[in-house]
């Protein structure tokens, strides 16, 4: 039995909300600031061959991603699947949090495994493989985010959750503090509302409709674009054909890995709540 396993559920909890604490604070990892600040020079050069219109197709592409994402909901994971990984880790005395968390970075880690290869893929053509490697990315991305949320006992596929699924993608793949910050609190006012249905405070159509004076076409939009700019100049060095393979296979990982933590830390947070009762307060801000 590890370290972990021999700590109260209440000790493990109080431990993994430290974690989502420490997590909230934090700005981009020091491997992607390291690597900013290594290859910027390299990426200012490689930004200003990259043809006219690229940017704006991968844009595009992420927009038509996000815009077909309820359809995307049904076919992506296994429900029954994922329970039965949570289940076997119950089997093994762990406590109820404690499983949900294993089966969850079980999947968090083979996504980041499986977004290399995919990168590695798509980033050999160069920088004109993007169009074809955002939908793909943001498609690996949103299938963990699902996996990770049904671990945790969230019907992900349903309609009330997919505006939290999208704010978990927003919020994992944004690289600046302070817009990770404005996308948390419109995580956790969606969370806020959700755990009202949770503790029969508010109905399913109820918390729809408040869910979606939160959510804009504009927005979404406007997100699409900003992360258009965004993955074509972290992905600018694809363009040099020597490298452009292990630049895609690295960034896809990264990104992959962020948006996993974002979904680990955001169901966690949720979870804890429900099973500390109504009195369970979940800060915004």
């Amino acid at each position: 039995m590890n370290e972990e396993s021999n700590k109260s559920p209440q000790e493990y909890i109080q431990k993994a909300k430290q974690e989502i604490e420490r997590w909230e604070s934090q700005g981009p990892g020091f491997l992607t600031s390291v690597g900013d600040t290594i290859l910027w020079p390299a990426q200012k050069l490689a930004e200003q061959l990259i043809p006219e219109g690229v940017q704006e197709s991968v844009s595009e592409a992420i927009a038509k991603f996000l815009s077909g994402i309820s359809s995307l909901s049904e076919r992506l994971i296994d429900k029954e699947q994922v329970l039965e990984k949570v289940n076997s880790f119950k089997n093994e005395n762990a406590s109820e949090l404690e499983a949900m968390d294993k089966a969850a970075k079980h999947y968090w880690n083979w996504h980041i495994s499986y977004a290399a290869v995919e990168g590695a893929g798509t980033g050999a053509p160069g920088i004109f493989g993007l169009p074809a490697d955002i939908p793909l990315l943001f498609g690996i991305s949103f299938r963990q985010i699902q996996q990770i949320g049904t671990c945790f006992g969230y019907d992900t596929t349903s309609e009330e959750e997919q505006e939290y699924v999208l704010k978990i993608l927003q919020t994992g793949s944004t690289g600046d503090i302070k817009a990770k910050v404005e996308f948390l609190v419109g995580l956790k006012q969606i969370e806020q509302i959700l755990l009202k249905v949770t503790w029969k405070r508010m109905n399913a159509a109820m918390a729809a409709k408040e869910i979606g004076k939160l959510s804009s076409l504009a927005a979404l939009r406007q997100f699409a674009k900003s992360m258009g700019i965004q993955l074509t100049k972290r992905k600018a060095l694809q363009i040099v054909p020597v490298v452009a393979a292990l630049v895609g296979a690295s960034f896809n990982a990264v990104f992959v890995n962020d948006i996993g933590r974002a979904a680990y830390m955001s169901y966690r947070r949720r979870r804890i709540a429900e099973l500390n009762g109504p009195e369970e307060k979940v800060t915004i801000g």
